[in-house]
């Protein structure tokens, strides 16, 4: 297989994998916070339109979270912008074709780890805070903010890692200094 071969295949594969693990911890803390939901809701009928909202908030949080490693793993399979330097590095010695290949690889493993604790942590907060209504319906507005505030920041943190991930795809600035040996 050609060097160019090997590279598609190593970016096919990671982009598949990265996706395939990437929504698996965000579908669980969806579960987790819809299952929480439905209990709440149970036992607390009268709030249900409020613990509804909360829960569509937070599940369009998790949600995100899944939609970034996708658009990166859209992003290496359509519009990989490593692809067009792929020729150079063949051409070059050394180990330039591997970086081009552990920056496509690392994108999409940063992008898939750093969603997913995040994205189960969203569950579980949401998950907590709709309970917290359920059996405290007069604190139902606290709650709410401090869930809103707790979605944002742990959103921050799988945002960290899609701009690593996209510095790695498009700004990487060592894929010049490692083509120019």
């Amino acid at each position: 297989m050609t060097a160019t071969g090997w590279f598609y295949l190593i970016v096919v594969i990671a982009a598949g994998l990265g996706i395939g693990i990437g929504v698996v911890l965000p579908a669980f803390g969806q579960a987790h916070a819809a299952s929480r939901a439905l209990e709440a809701i149970a036992r607390q009928p009268d709030e249900s339109t409020m613990i509804s909202r909360n829960l569509y908030i937070g599940l369009a949080m998790i949600e995100s979270q899944a939609l970034y490693v996708l658009i990166v793993a859209l992003i290496l399979l359509f519009a990989n912008p490593l692809a067009s330097r792929v020729q150079e590095a063949a051409a070059s010695s050394g180990p330039a074709l591997w970086f081009l290949v552990g920056s496509a690889v690392v994108a999409v493993m940063s992008i898939t780890i750093g969603t997913m604790a995040s994205s189960l942590g969203q569950g579980r907060v949401t998950g907590a805070a709709l309970e917290s209504i359920a059996e405290q319906p007069a604190a139902r507005d606290s709650l709410s903010t401090t869930l809103f505030i707790s979605l944002a920041l742990l959103e921050s943190l799988a945002l960290y890692a899609l701009i690593v991930a996209l510095i790695l795809l498009f700004a990487n600035p060592l894929v010049d200094q490692v083509l120019q040996r």
